[in-house]
């Protein structure tokens, strides 16, 4: 009985075709995995995607207490509206967003706000002679550009909580009339021009995914 030994060419081609094998798996396994990658990249990918959300702040997006809506036309950039009750009386705001990502960056904001004003408003003025007087102003309308920055952070699976830093430019100075024949002091027509739309912004707020 003769016993046949695995020559050297043999063994060879066997090491050879496992390494294949092997090869030819591991590029399966590549495969599967980009394909539900990318599967998975569309499904959370999908846009237009709504936010509806709350807000508080000065000459922010939505004023003291207002909601605020976006809608996520891609990846990166958003349009956004507000609407809400500032100093100067209602606030609507209108702009557009950049995001470096969704959460845990920066985004960029270039906004409009307007606020219509209010007629009748009676302030106490305080006098050059140390006494006070009352007066009756009407804030007028009032507008303004407004560049701010975004920080969000997810809440839940939904929720985002941001906060806003950045600076309103006035389109109008003295946008109010004193509509009883007084003459108002330094101090109050100071008071007045901090009160009007305009300056740095600082904001807070929450907004919830719709769909």
């Amino acid at each position: 009985m003769k016993t046949h030994k695995n020559s050297p060419d043999s063994h060879f081609n066997n090491t050879a075709g496992l390494k294949k094998i092997i090869l030819f798996s591991l590029c399966l396994l590549l495969i599967a995995k980009l394909d539900a990658q990318e599967i998975t990249e569309n499904k959370t990918a999908e846009y237009p995607q709504v936010y509806l959300g709350v807000g508080t702040g000065f000459d922010n997006f939505t004023g003291f207490m207002g909601v605020s809506g976006t809608l996520k036309m891609y990846e990166r950039f958003s349009v956004r509206g507000g609407f809400g009750v500032s100093g100067w009386g209602l606030k609507s705001s209108i702009g557009i967003k950049y995001d470096q990502t969704e959460t845990g960056r920066w985004s960029y904001c270039l906004g409009y706000s307007h606020s219509p004003g209010l007629e009748g408003i009676e302030l106490e003025m305080e006098l050059e002679s140390g006494g006070t007087q009352e007066i009756t102003v009407d804030y007028l309308s009032a507008g303004t550009i407004n560049l701010a920055i975004d920080r969000n952070w997810r809440i839940g699976k939904t929720g985002i909580f941001y906060l806003e830093f950045g600076y309103a430019v006035p389109l109008q100075s003295n946008r109010w009339r004193v509509t009883d024949g007084s003459t108002i002091t330094s101090t109050t027509d100071m008071a007045l021009n901090i009160l009007q739309p305009g300056g740095l912004i600082l904001g807070a707020g929450f907004a919830f995914k719709v769909f």
